[in-house]
């Protein structure tokens, strides 16, 4: 079988980042909790490794020949006064004004690192800066400068002067711990983003089918259909009854029931052309949505004139009887007449509302393996080719257990559900290898839960959420 090209292909990069990105924000709550944590550490370690520090402030005002005549500022004072800023900067640092400051001082030591100034934005004031981790110190320097900078100013540069605007103070208290929310929001950023790389390098790691071509390109299978992300039950409590996420309902939306006509459409051509009848549906895990898939592929079919009838295969976890509101309905469960304990028809449930039939399951059995490998099976589907069009087989996940590749030996065909970003790829893939060994030939994979609007069929645009009755519960 040759498999198709999909219309999205070209879209299969920016898909898979979307994809990504949801997986990111769903695990908003968990990055959020490591960037505060992070935070909460980067606050703590400022705050261990804090030294505290005293601020002494000088104020000046630059005045210029260019400026004493008059009294009315112009662009080009302001230009003298950076001029003229950065030469006071550089004689504060110089070798002599620091010696002269250290003599007055009796400091020892390099105090250029204890200095700066700054020109306020604008204007022609000037700021001088002396900061240390001791008062004592940080003002003694503040006052020598004070002293001794109008002088040296003059000295350097005839033409203007520098006048005391605010003589320094002696520092009371230490300066406020900026690093405190420094660090904070550094460690709140570098934990989320650390946190979501985490998030995303596992989702890589996982290698999940993100997109139709991922599986089509890796392997000989046709893309039948894309069921679209639907929730009709969002606004139910935990403890109200859910709707199942069926065809018939109205609540499911445009895009859902075509999804569906179209997949019957192929179903249907498939099946005249090689005269099947029973056909399996199956995944590769658990929670795809493969029963409930297979329900409404088994309506689909009926709306169309077609007899069907769904057959619950999954012995260990059955669902089918749940998923089509039916389950008060099933008096003798499908292992009964598997193991020939009871006839087939007797077994038979018709569910008017969907116009199907249905051998559903009760509990649950545990060695189903070997109840399927016996002829019960074979004749059991033999007898429902004489009486149905088609027979839908449910089957339990084909990764987990055997039970579907033993199925297959007694049905024509298979349908595999792959829901969107659940199943790893190779999983999938030795999954097709498993049923196409059989005598079943895969029509091709249902592509399920799609949330991206890219991928669903004919282009539709609308956006669906999904969430429904028996996805990821009763598959």
């Amino acid at each position: 079988m040759t498999y198709e090209k999909t219309m999205y292909e070209e879209n299969e990069s920016g898909i898979e980042i979307m994809i990504l990105l949801r997986c990111v924000l769903d695990k908003w709550k968990a990055i959020l909790a490591c960037g505060l944590i992070c935070a909460l550490i980067g606050v703590i370690f400022a705050a261990v490794t804090y030294v505290p520090s005293y601020t002494s402030t000088i104020s000046y005002v630059i005045n210029s020949k260019s400026s004493t005549n008059d009294s009315t500022l112009n662009p080009n004072d302001f230009v003298v006064a950076e001029y003229l800023a950065n030469t006071y900067s550089y004689v504060i640092k110089s070798h002599d004004f620091i010696q002269r400051i250290k003599a007055e001082t009796g400091i020892d030591e390099d105090i250029k690192k204890f200095i700066s100034s700054t020109l306020v934005e604008s204007s022609s004031i000037m700021k001088v800066v002396v900061r240390s981790e001791d008062a004592d110190k940080t003002y003694k320097i503040a006052s020598a400068i004070s002293l001794y900078l109008p002088e040296k100013a003059k000295e350097t540069v005839h033409s203007a002067s520098l006048d005391a605007l605010e003589s320094p103070l002696p520092p009371v208290i230490p300066d406020a711990n900026n690093n405190i929310f420094k660090m904070g929001a550094l460690g709140l950023i570098l934990g989320a983003l650390l946190a979501a790389a985490v998030v995303v390098v596992l989702q890589l790691l996982k290698k999940t089918v993100m997109t139709p071509n991922v599986l089509t390109d890796k392997i000989d299978i046709s893309l039948i259909g894309s069921v679209p992300h639907v929730d009709i039950n969002k606004k139910k409590g935990k403890n109200a009854a859910h709707e199942p996420m069926l065809v018939t309902n109205k609540k499911t939306g445009f895009v859902f029931s075509e999804t569906y006509k179209s997949m019957r459409t192929k179903i249907e051509r498939f099946s005249k052309k090689n005269n099947c009848k029973a056909i399996l549906v199956t995944s590769a895990m658990e929670n795809e949505g493969k029963t409930t898939v297979g329900a409404n592929i088994a309506i689909s079919l009926a709306q169309n004139g077609n007899k069907v009838l769904m057959l619950d295969c999954d012995l260990r976890k059955p669902a089918v009887a749940t998923v089509v509101d039916a389950k008060d309905m099933v008096r003798i469960p499908a292992i009964d007449v598997i193991s020939g304990k009871a006839d087939v028809k007797d077994a038979i449930v018709n569910v008017k509302k969907y116009n199907i039939d249905i051998i559903g399951g009760l509990k649950a059995v545990g060695n189903s393996s070997e109840i399927l490998s016996t002829q019960g099976l074979k004749k059991v589907i033999d007898i429902l080719r004489e009486n149905y069009d088609y027979i839908i087989v449910d089957t339990p996940p084909s990764q987990l257990f055997t039970d579907a590749a033993i199925i297959s030996e007694y049905t024509d065909a298979g349908i595999l559900v792959v829901r969107q970003n659940s199943a790893n790829l190779d999983d999938v893939i030795s999954v097709v290898n498993d049923i196409s060994q059989s005598n079943a030939e895969i029509i091709g994979f249902v592509f399920n839960n799609v949330s991206d609007t890219s991928i669903l069929p004919g282009g539709y645009s609308k956006k669906y959420n999904y969430s429904y009755y028996g996805y990821g519960r009763n598959d």
